[in-house]
């Protein structure tokens, strides 16, 4: 679980301060305002750390890769109105996260970067501290692209070398593994925990990918339902396969069947289906996925957009495993308000029940006030529970936290959180007396 995110320098935040983070992170806040940089900043290090290129220091991505955020050059991410801090200068951009793993007793960590502007608008990392009880090390840039380690809890710097240069922002090559000698061990045994960590982040962007008639599913449930949700359907389609065979044979339904059961419970919750169909189109390899509804099946493409876009994250949700972390912006999308308030009962029950991390980006007011709800019924604990608010001040983005106490109530309310209702019940009391006024002069 990632307990706390610190930016400096990056887009449009000068300074996020520590912002915590609990199992349940809820974000709102104004058009760009600053709510998708913050998660930006963590798929950033997702892809950096998992980059087929051991020399990039940040991978700013690019398009035809696939990569989950691009964000241009290093000018680009660098805050046009950047100021230094006690540790990070102007002209540098600093990334800080702490993690602590599920599992009861596993220790917990710190990474803590800041990058300068490289080559060809590229990053170099500059310093680099990846910490967790005793183990793991610091790096810093010295002179002419050469690097010196400190050792978790040793007392001397090594000597510069450019052998010592972290790869992917984080482990090291097999000479500067030799060089360390019987200090390796205590340096490289925090990067794997690193790496298992921000492998456990699920993504599902603003914009999901749209339904497709029918689906090629090739026999197997995929390992992670990828970016956008593109692989939530071939999950669905292996569970509900998995059903009607345990169902062909009499047999109780499996485990391999929990997701696709979940998925029909949530979505008859919301109030988009009643229940639904896996359909092989003849002996091919094409499968279609049916919406059942008031007695009809209709086919995933031929039902409302909503469907499609709240498919992926109720699959994500009940996909992943244990400890995962999964980042959503505006779950919301197209969904009617009654369903809306249904989807944050299932990231509440999910994140509980198994142990799974949300980081939500959500303008949706019925979501946040059935959140208040479940905080007044004691469902959700203050402790697992995070909100926050982002407007801009000036040319920066501001970051508010909003405190919950037990009854779910909210302080300090942000001015025209969610519009300004008040007022447009006044407006709407003036127009109605001005025209029975009118009226009246006129009769």
């Amino acid at each position: 679980m990632l307990t706390h995110l610190t930016l400096n320098n990056f887009k449009i935040w000068r300074g996020t301060g520590q912002m915590q983070l609990a199992p349940l992170t809820l974000v709102f806040g104004t058009n760009s305002s600053g709510k998708s940089s913050l998660i930006q900043s963590l798929l950033l290090l997702r892809q950096t750390v998992k980059s087929a290129d051991p020399n990039v220091d940040l991978n700013f991505g690019n398009p035809d890769s696939g990569d989950s955020v691009v964000l241009g050059q290093f000018a680009d991410v660098l805050c046009r109105h950047g100021a230094a801090t006690e540790t990070v200068k102007a002209k540098q951009i600093g990334i800080e996260f702490g993690w602590r793993p599920m599992v009861p007793g596993a220790e917990a960590g710190t990474f803590t970067a800041r990058y300068v502007q490289g080559r060809g608008g590229s990053a170099d990392l500059a310093y680099l501290r990846i910490g967790s009880a005793g183990r793991g090390f610091t790096a810093q840039l010295g002179r002419h692209g050469a690097y010196k380690l400190l050792p978790e809890s040793a007392r001397y710097w090594s000597k510069q070398s450019p052998t010592f240069k972290p790869q992917r922002s984080f482990s090291f090559s097999d000479a500067a593994v030799q060089t360390l000698g019987a200090e390796a061990d205590r340096i490289l045994s925090v990067g794997p925990m690193l790496l298992d960590e921000l492998t456990r982040v699920i993504y599902l962007g603003p914009v999901r990918r749209l339904a497709q008639r029918d689906y090629i599913w090739n026999g197997r449930s995929p390992g992670s339902i990828g970016d956008e949700g593109a692989q939530a359907v071939d999950a669905l389609i292996a569970s509900g396969v998995a059903k009607q065979d345990a169902t062909k044979r009499g047999l109780p339904s499996p485990a391999a069947a929990e997701l696709f059961n979940g998925t029909v419970q949530w979505l008859a919750r919301m109030g988009l289906a009643d229940d639904l169909q896996v359909r092989q189109l003849g002996r091919s390899a094409r499968y279609e996925l049916l919406v059942v509804s008031n007695g009809e099946a209709s086919n995933l493409k031929d039902v409302g957009v909503g469907v499609s876009q709240v498919l992926p994250v109720v699959v994500a949700a009940l996909f992943a495993k244990r400890g995962s972390i999964v980042i959503v912006e505006e779950p919301e999308s197209h969904l009617h308000p009654v369903a809306q308030a249904e989807l944050a009962e299932m990231l509440a029950s999910v994140s509980h029940d198994r142990g799974v991390q949300f980081i939500v980006e959500t303008h949706s007011e019925q979501l946040l006030r059935r959140v208040q709800t479940l905080v007044a019924r004691e469902t959700v604990k203050t402790n697992d529970l995070r909100m926050y608010f982002v407007e801009r001040e000036g040319k920066m983005a501001k970051l508010q936290r909003l405190e919950v106490d037990p009854f779910g109530t909210i302080r300090p309310w942000p001015e025209h959180f969610f519009g300004d209702s008040a007022g447009e019940a006044r407006e709407q009391a003036k127009a109605r007396a001005e025209r029975m006024r009118r009226g009246a002069s006129n009769a």
